[in-house]
């Protein structure tokens, strides 16, 4: 029998592992819970299938003590907690982070905290998060304005997971701060009474201010309570 000769390259850094990997590894997770030696075993062939980007017939063919090695370079990539990363290039497109987080709209808002926390959604939330660099100078830039596009989030899939996992952390660890004084000033603000049709408008809408204050806080509270990351060990 000829002997295969397999050529492999295993991924050591997170930023060599896409999104849409990390993506696909997470749903073959969810259904494939247990802690038997098969449903392990499954799981990390998996792992190295899709993280190696090769057949699960080739890694079958992977002497053992390669592949124990190839497992452990990947256990020990996902251990990287990265700073982080304002800008990046994505398929040749110069990709730079919310130079501003403070300055971020109600709409970038609400899309990014609806998508930063569902794995098979977070491109959404880096298509708000992450946008083309349409003029820097030295360590000054500014990106594009905010569009949602469907086409931008389906490129996002591409962006390495480095970036991606940096951003999460930043973004809750700022995003949480930010949010505890939003709901008071927004609530003090409303209240004016040059705010009256603000309030109207809410109101007509069978949202009362209280309601509306209420809903915010929630917000903040929810954002809050999110944990860091829980990164892959194998």
């Amino acid at each position: 029998m000829a002997t295969v000769k397999l050529e492999l390259e295993v991924p050591n850094s997170l930023s060599d592992i896409q999104l849409w990997q990390y993506q696909k590894y997470l749903s073959v997770l969810e259904n494939n819970k247990g802690e038997d030696e098969g449903t392990i075993n499954f799981l990390n062939m998996k792992l190295v299938e899709i993280f190696c980007n090769i057949s699960l017939k080739d890694v079958q063919s992977i002497p053992i003590k390669e592949y124990e090695k190839v497992l452990s370079v990947l256990n020990e990539a996902f251990k990287e907690e990265p700073k982080l990363i304002r800008r990046f290039e994505l398929e040749g497109v110069d990709m730079g982070f919310l130079p501003r987080l403070e300055d971020m709209s109600l709409g970038e808002y609400i899309d990014t905290e609806n998508n930063i926390s569902d794995w098979q959604n977070i491109h959404k939330a880096m298509a708000v998060l992450y946008r083309p660099v349409n003029f820097k100078s030295k360590d000054k830039y500014t990106i594009a304005p905010y569009a949602p596009s469907e086409d931008l989030q389906e490129v996002m899939k591409n962006m390495p997971l480095s970036v991606v996992m940096s951003s999460m952390v930043f973004f809750y660890d700022l995003g949480k701060e930010l949010l505890k004084a939003i709901p008071n000033y927004l609530e003090k603000e409303l209240n004016k009474k040059e705010n009256t049709q603000v309030k109207q408008t809410l109101e007509e809408n069978g949202v009362g201010i209280s309601q509306f204050t209420h809903s915010l806080k929630g917000m903040s509270r929810n954002l809050t309570k999110l944990h860091r990351l829980t990164y892959l060990s194998v």
